[in-house]
């Protein structure tokens, strides 16, 4: 058993679950029109659930990226624990914070995209095309949500085709069987 894709797993999975169920618990939210943090905000009726599971999400990214420092090299574990704090800091400084949030929020996109592509490319066979394609889907949906340009996804969709991309392949990562090649 591999502990560090396992982390990667259940660190993805229940932050995928919580805000699924947060959704729900929200009145009027909207995940096409809501940005992901308005589940943390300080006046949220979620805002101890999502909190709580975005800093958990960050806290088992890093405990992973320090069992997999063999497997995903120096650049890969960089990459890997630094999306993980910045997304510890989304859940201690929710989106009232400002700045400190935004930042986190960053951090944690931009670094966590990369992460995916470098580590598909590292662990090649099928991971090599799906990383990067993961990480460029989630690349490219930053582009546009960094501006705010409207689409019909709406600034949420747009926040959630930068997540779930690299959500879904920490998932299907830790899933995976042994490194290829």
């Amino acid at each position: 058993m591999n502990w560090g894709r396992l982390l990667l797993v259940i660190g993805s999975l229940q932050f995928i679950i919580a805000m699924l169920v947060a959704e729900q618990l929200y009145p009027g939210y909207n995940p096409l029109h809501n940005y992901i943090s308005d589940l943390g905000a300080l006046k949220a009726p979620t805002s101890a659930l999502f909190n709580t599971s975005v800093f958990l999400l960050g806290l088992l990214g890093l405990a992973a990226a320090f069992l997999l420092r063999a497997e995903l090299g120096r650049l890969g574990v960089t990459l890997l624990a630094v999306a993980a704090v910045g997304a510890m800091g989304v859940g201690v400084f929710p989106e009232d914070y400002g700045a400190p949030h935004g930042i986190s929020a960053l951090i944690t996109f931009l670094f966590g995209a990369v992460a995916v592509i470098i580590m598909g490319i590292r662990r090649g066979g099928v991971y090599k095309p799906l990383g990067i394609a993961m990480g460029v889907i989630a690349l490219v949906a930053l582009a546009l949500f960094i501006p705010r340009v409207q689409t019909p996804l709406g600034i949420g969709g747009v926040e959630r085709l930068i997540a779930y991309p690299i959500l879904i392949f920490f998932i299907l990562y830790g899933l995976g069987g042994k490194k290829a090649g």
